[in-house]
């Protein structure tokens, strides 16, 4: 069985401000379960990868007059740069980016898996269910890309290459828009993905 542990650390702020409350970030440790070798001990967990995430609240940086890009730079250079990819000047989505899912902005980011666990497409698996968990707020879930193939490997799952002619950068999925689904086969831990028809598709299928 895959599964993720999520860690995180949250400050208690009265009124979110630039250097908090804007943004949660959260490290995802991912981990299997399967029979120990000691018959004695039953099943073992094994930490396989782990993954970085974080929630940009846009719409409490709006509601709280909090500057977003100053808010993100406080945070990072990383995240600062995804404002200049994702929001105009006021702060607000770019009109090519919004589609009406929501108002925040999930990163996922530094997905790393054991190579074995690739090979059974888990790194897809997870990313799909945080997009899923934490994603339901958000206009957009991006991810980083850091060559071709690996940008090729996550469009499997919708996202879109948002910086266009870029050896590397960031990739985004729509909220408001279907995406693909992750299906675990009839091998345990072991995922594919498919379409993700509609109703009527399904009904014409069988």
């Amino acid at each position: 069985m895959i599964g993720i542990r999520v860690v995180g650390d949250m400050r208690v702020v009265g009124e979110p401000d630039e250097d908090d409350g804007i943004i949660t970030r959260f490290y995802c440790m991912i981990y299997d379960v399967t029979e120990s070798d000691d018959d004695d001990e039953g099943e073992k967990e094994v930490e396989i990868g782990g993954a970085e995430v974080a929630i940009i609240h846009v719409g409490q940086a709006d509601n709280h007059g909090v500057s977003l890009v100053d808010a993100l730079d406080a945070d990072s250079g990383e995240l600062e740069a995804l404002y200049w990819v994702y929001f105009d000047e006021n702060g607000e989505y770019k009109d090519k980016f919004v589609a009406g899912g929501g108002r925040d902005l999930l990163y996922i980011s530094d997905v790393k898996i054991e190579e074995r666990y690739r090979e059974r497409n888990v790194d897809l698996a997870i990313v799909r269910q945080l997009s899923r968990s934490f994603g339901g707020s958000c206009e957009l879930v991006v991810i980083p890309y850091e060559s071709e193939p690996h940008a090729k490997r996550w469009s499997m799952l919708g996202f879109v290459v948002s910086t266009e002619g870029e050896p590397t950068g960031f990739m985004h999925h729509q909220q408001a828009y279907v995406a693909p689904r992750v299906v675990e086969t009839d091998e345990p831990g072991r995922f594919k993905v498919v379409p993700n028809l509609t109703r009527d598709e399904i009904e014409k299928v069988n």
